[in-house]
């Protein structure tokens, strides 16, 4: 096994295999959100110097996760698809770079004006969409339109809430006007994978399959496209082929098969036995058995992501602040992560997460109320009437660290079932509000903004628990005017000490972005929590 560790955690470890280009970077949010955000992360692409590409093969991609709802960039919700599958199908105005930094992809350039008020993008020429109809600035238009129309309900709409004006002089310019500045606009709402608002999407597909078919077999202008006919996103996967037509040049795989193996320990087993080359994203549970295997790389970088508690406050006794807090003071996050997860994680005391290196605070370093304290949780659930009481959480996939957390909290007399669902059901029910509580948090995230705003605001779509406080609200749009990144950490560390506090979610763990595939993968560029593909090559 290869294994490279790029955690902000520990230092870069290198085994078995001598790679090139090994760097971890540190930057920071540039104005208006010019750099999405800093990682300490990869600065590398996974090969050996004497190593040269081969075009052609068929790279089969194990993914982790029982249905794909849709593919459409404006309705997706699940985080794994847009950072992992949405973005080889879709280009975007903006990509990342290894840092989360922002390079050009379907803009050739932009500008954005001193007030930040001005974005103006140059398109590159002779863009096409998968089905061969010409891309332009209206196409960015028409996705405005789409995307915030309120009748199409797009969760991803309040991106663009900001935009006063979308006007499209020529068939290459689109200039963008704000009614206010929007720091992390081109990260969150711009970019290739997370920032799916603005990734362009053709009128005419759309027109004549509708919406709902659309987000079956979407037509995008990515360096892969979808094969429809072998289109099973509830059952089995889908096939993506090379688009000839791509602006950065054909792909070197000619295919990528997406087989859907929901169970750990079969994505596992199909890794090593050569059923799939790649894994989307390692289970906690194999990682060590992975590491063992000379025939396979890892690769470790930061994640974007946070994970916690959340309670329905419609429903008692989590309307009680007192019931919450005794939930998080419960739990020692460590142990929950070296039961879960065999150590690979890091505790978590908010919603900041580590690869967003110029926010981020580590938690030995901050001082919650959060902080795990049996005898204080055991006196809080008696006082709140949680001792005896009957609760349920809900959950989808892999149910471990909910198993884990469920031993854990009957130490404070709470009876608490599990509420296991297909994904599609999970994420129904979790936009209904139809929950006690359940283990959810925010992966693939572009900028801190995505996991704060979707999940604290009070307008914000997946907050579906009843948080609602005019001080969070302040922060977070705060946050979203504010242009100098020393200032957006200040607030966003100061909204995480507001939550602490508040206990709209028992923050619990971050972890890793992990990946592995056969050795015989070549060219992968690490970006945390995505997997853009037209770099790779197959050595056979």
């Amino acid at each position: 096994m290869t294994t490279v560790d790029w955690s902000v955690l520990s230092g870069p470890r290198v085994s078995r295999r001598t790679l090139i280009g090994l760097a971890a970077a540190t930057g920071a949010v540039g104005f208006a959100g010019r750099l999405a955000a800093t990682a300490a992360a990869p600065r590398a692409v996974l090969g050996t110097i004497q190593d040269q590409p081969k075009q052609g093969g068929t790279l089969r991609l194990g993914f982790g996760i029982s249905q794909i709802p849709t593919l459409d960039p404006a309705q997706e919700t699940t985080g794994i698809v847009a950072g992992e599958l949405l973005g080889n199908l879709f280009s975007s105005l903006v990509q990342f770079d290894e840092q989360l930094g922002l390079k050009p992809d379907l803009a050739e350039t932009w500008q954005v004006s001193e007030d930040g008020l001005h974005y103006t993008f140059t398109l590159r020429e002779g863009l096409t969409f998968h089905n061969g109809d010409t891309l332009t600035s209206e196409d960015v238009r028409y996705t405005y339109e789409r995307t915030s129309n309120p009748d199409f309900a797009s969760p991803h709409a309040n991106k663009l809430a900001f935009i006063t004006d979308v006007a499209t002089p020529d068939e290459r310019t689109v200039a963008i006007t704000l009614g206010t500045p929007y720091a992390p606009f081109l990260s969150t709402a711009c970019s290739r994978g997370p920032g799916r608002a603005l990734t362009p999407v053709p009128r005419r597909p759309i027109e004549e399959m509708g919406d709902q078919q659309f987000g079956l077999t979407p037509v995008g202008s990515g360096p892969f496209m979808l094969v429809p006919e072998t289109a099973n996103t509830g059952g089995e996967g889908f096939e993506m082929i090379a688009f000839e037509g791509w602006y950065g040049g054909r792909p070197l795989l000619d295919k990528i098969v997406v087989q859907i193996i929901p169970e750990p320990s079969s994505r596992l087993s199909a890794l090593e036995a050569g059923d799939v080359d790649m894994l989307d994203i390692v289970p906690p549970t194999g990682s060590a058995q992975l590491a063992q295997n000379p025939d396979l790389t890892l690769v470790d970088a930061p994640g974007t992501n946070w994970w916690g508690v959340s309670f329905n406050r419609a429903r008692a006794p989590w309307d009680n602040p007192d019931a919450r807090m005794a939930v998080a003071k419960a739990v020692d996050r460590q142990a929950l992560i070296d039961t879960a997860f065999f150590g690979l994680g890091v505790p978590s005391v908010g919603p900041i997460a580590p690869a967003f290196g110029w926010a981020y605070v580590p938690p030995e370093e901050v001082e919650t109320p959060q902080a795990f304290d049996l005898a204080a949780a055991k006196a809080l659930a008696e006082r709140a009437g949680l001792t005896g009481a009957k609760s349920s959480l809900l959950a989808s996939e892999d149910d471990r660290p909910h198993q884990v957390l469920r031993n854990i909290l009957a130490e404070i007399g709470l009876d608490l079932t599990i509420d296991k669902v297909q994904t599609a059901t999970y994420f129904e029910r979790r936009d209904a509000g139809d929950y006690d509580t359940m283990i959810t948090g925010s992966v693939v995230d572009a900028d801190p903004d995505d996991g704060h705003f979707n999940f604290f605001h009070s307008e914000g779509p997946w907050n579906t628990y009843g948080y609602v406080s005019e001080e969070a609200d302040r922060l977070i749009e705060a946050t979203r005017e504010a242009t100098d990144p020393t200032e957006r950490a200040k607030l966003f560390r100061e909204l995480q000490t507001l939550l602490q506090a508040e206990v709209p979610f028992a923050f619990l763990f971050h972890q890793p972005d992990q990946t592995a595939f056969h050795t015989d993968v070549q060219g992968y560029v690490p970006i945390p929590e995505m997997r853009y593909l037209e770099t790779v090559w197959l050595d056979r």
